[in-house]
């Protein structure tokens, strides 16, 4: 078999493992990543908006910091039962992250930032953060472009299409990793090792042990659902007498989104307080709408439960109608929050977004002029759907709703046709932990009391940020923050 040798072996070339590899290389490191699929940048790829404190860049623009109430909250969210020293640290490794990026990236592009806060802070004036651009199309590529470059300049070994496989080990003396390779096993031996594969939600076995009910579930596919995250770092992870953490593993879901390829029109009537949520079978489950008044990476295990966790959206003529007015009070303020609900147009143009979506997939939106035509074309049992409107209607007609105990206020019945029936799916952001960390990012070994001098976890594989309450995931840093921190604490240790 043929071997390779170098300072610092990376697994994984999205966002962390760019990151820390990167940061290895420039203390001098003989840096080698090794990225599964043929492109580096993973999820990152896709990230947009991020939590950053302690910046200069925040500093030059006078940005009032909230570091400290900000650590405080999330670990308070998450019950103090998280390292308070690695909260810390990877909570000011975001501006240390940012101001070492800023100084290897472009003039044009770091005229770009704009300060705002993290998406899903905007209704609560969160951390006036530097952001770019738009949701899901932000700074991330940004990052793994200005580290592949910087790393080619320090010499990184950046190599794709390589597939870390196992470990091998010469009694308890580790010797390396074997890795799949366009020529062939290939044996990459090391000083020190930094797994940053990512995500394990396309390991089915892995998945069993963690969210059964998500294998049965009809998920929207997006980019957190990569066909390379497979969980190979679980497994060499074990192989090399790590502490699996389990109870760390979550999937973060939500839903339901409007499953109508471009989202941008419906998902705002989703969020319309009057709606009207069935499952497959036309049954009501929940009081509508789920967002924003569940959190909405909640809500996902309320759709969990439902058959195939398919969900969908109910209108009538005279419904939506109601609710067009009802927006137009909004066009007296700016409505920035990503669940908030902007002045819609007329009648007729919401048709036309029903119309056309329902052009390009049935399965997507279904019109009819009665309840039973629309519920024959999405395929929803029709009988159970009358009854369910039926019963509705009864509990508008008295203001209360002795089901789900909806707002009498958003009490709107469904009398006049047509009728719009919108599918709703499951998403996800992915899959989280496995590997426990330290402050400085260094992997646990089994006994969970001491770590590995030599080997370092960052990204979603690693466990510290987050805790799992009733399934679901609970964090102080969200993805792409953790991502640049955790790698920046990675590769700063490892260039040690």
């Amino acid at each position: 078999m043929k071997e390779k040798n170098c300072d610092v072996l990376v697994l994984g070339g999205g966002g962390a493992g760019l990151v820390a590899g990167v940061r290895a290389a420039e203390a001098g490191k003989k840096v080698t990543v090794l990225e599964k699929a043929g492109f580096f940048g993973g999820g990152m790829l896709f990230a947009s908006t991020m939590r950053i404190f302690k910046s200069k860049w925040q500093a030059e623009r006078n940005i009032p910091d909230q570091s400290v109430k900000f650590m405080r909250e999330m670990m308070d969210l998450t019950m103090w039962q998280l390292d308070a020293e690695l909260v810390k640290r990877a909570i000011y490794s975001t501006g240390e992250f940012f101001d070492w990026y800023s100084e290897h990236e472009t003039k044009e592009n770091m005229a770009k930032y704009e300060p705002r806060p993290y998406v899903f802070d905007i209704p609560v004036n969160g951390q006036v953060c530097p952001q770019v651009d738009k949701f899901h199309n932000g700074s991330g590529k940004l990052f793994v472009n200005a580290m592949l470059s910087y790393g080619k300049e320090l010499g990184v070994e950046f190599l794709l299409e390589h597939s870390a496989k196992k470990a091998v080990k010469e009694g308890e003396k580790i010797k390396g990793i074997v890795a799949d390779t366009p020529d062939g096993e290939v044996l990459f031996a090391f000083d020190k090792l930094i797994i940053a594969s990512g995500s394990w939600i396309k390991n089915d076995e892995i998945m069993k042990k963690v969210l059964p009910a998500f294998l049965d579930a009809d998920v929207e596919k997006n980019a957190h659902q990569n066909p390379a995250y497979t969980g190979e770092g679980i497994t060499i992870g074990e192989e090399l007498g790590a502490m699996i953490d389990w109870d760390s593993m979550c999937l973060r879901i939500m839903g339901p989104l409007a499953a109508t390829g471009d989202r941008s029109n419906l998902d705002n009537l989703a969020h319309a307080e009057q709606i009207i949520l069935v499952n497959e079978e036309g049954n009501r489950f929940v009081a509508e709408p789920m967002a924003p008044r569940i959190d909405p990476f909640s809500t996902g295990h309320v759709l969990l439960r439902q058959p195939h966790a398919r969900s969908f959206y109910v209108y009538s003529k005279d419904m939506l109608e109601k609710i067009i007015d009802s927006t137009r009070e909004n066009a007296a303020k700016e409505d920035t929050d990503i669940f908030g609900m902007p002045p819609l147009p007329d009648y007729e143009v919401i048709y036309g977004w029903m119309k056309d979506a329902q052009d390009k997939n049935q399965a997507w939106c279904a019109i009819g002029d009665t309840l039973n035509e629309a519920a024959k074309k999405i395929g929803i049992n029709p009988d159970n759907l009358k009854a369910t409107i039926e019963k509705y209607n009864l509990c508008c007609d008295k203001g209360e709703d002795t089901e789900f105990f909806k707002a009498s206020e958003n009490l709107i019945p469904l009398k006049e046709g047509p009728y719009f029936i919108v599918a709703g799916k499951l998403s996800t952001d992915g899959a989280f932990g496995g590997l426990r960390a330290d402050k400085n990012m260094n992997v646990y070994k089994a006994d969970g009391k001491s770590v590995f001098d030599n080997i370092y976890v960052c990204g979603d594989i690693a466990s510290g940020r987050h805790i799992v309450d009733g399934n679901v995931k609970k964090q102080v840093l969200n993805d792409m923050s953790w991502a640049v921190a955790s790698g920046f604490i990675a590769g700063t240790e490892a260039g040690k």
